[in-house]
């Protein structure tokens, strides 16, 4: 049997005096958890025009006689506002979540049933557009994309209500 010199037992023993008070530290420390919050949602004026938006949209595919570039315009006014609401950490959380149980009431305004109604539904979301553009926050992060495309879809709505009558 070989045999250990006290030099090489000193320094082994000295090894695994330090591993153990280093364990024996480590369990005695507490350990604060971070929580992971989540995202905050997005800005509930851009989900409230992508519900308006949605409405009108509609209310272009139940009308009759409506030219075909309106349908169209209103198909990439409602990809431009879930474009935007991608931007937000929280609205892609939302998208998600399991969707509401059937028969849940659905968020946003009803679908205009005639003519006058797509009138009034266009030119009240042409205006909350435009208010919007005019009062986007300038500390929000997005705000140089969301004001600029929130302008245009208001300008854009404007040529179609001159067009609805």
């Amino acid at each position: 049997m070989a045999e250990i010199s006290r030099r090489a037992l000193l320094g082994r023993s000295a090894v695994l005096l330090g591993l153990a008070a280093g364990a024996g530290a480590g369990f005695a420390r507490h350990v604060h958890h971070r929580v992971a919050l989540p995202p905050p949602p997005p800005p509930a004026a851009l989900v409230q025009a992508l519900a308006a938006q949605q409405s009108v949209r509609a209310g272009y595919e139940h009308a009759s006689g409506l030219p075909a570039g309106l349908i169209a315009d209103a198909q990439a006014h409602r990809q431009a506002l879930r474009a935007l609401l991608e931007l937000y950490p929280g609205w892609r959380l939302a998208q998600a979540e399991p969707a509401p149980a059937a028969g849940a009431p659905t968020a946003g305004p009803p679908v205009p049933a005639n003519r006058q109604q797509l009138v009034s539904a266009v030119s009240a979301l042409t205006d909350q557009l435009r208010h919007q553009a005019e009062a986007w926050p300038a500390t929000d992060p997005h705000a140089v994309e969301v004001a600029p495309v929130l302008a245009s879809i208001a300008a854009s709505l404007q040529t179609h209500r001159m067009v609805l009558g």
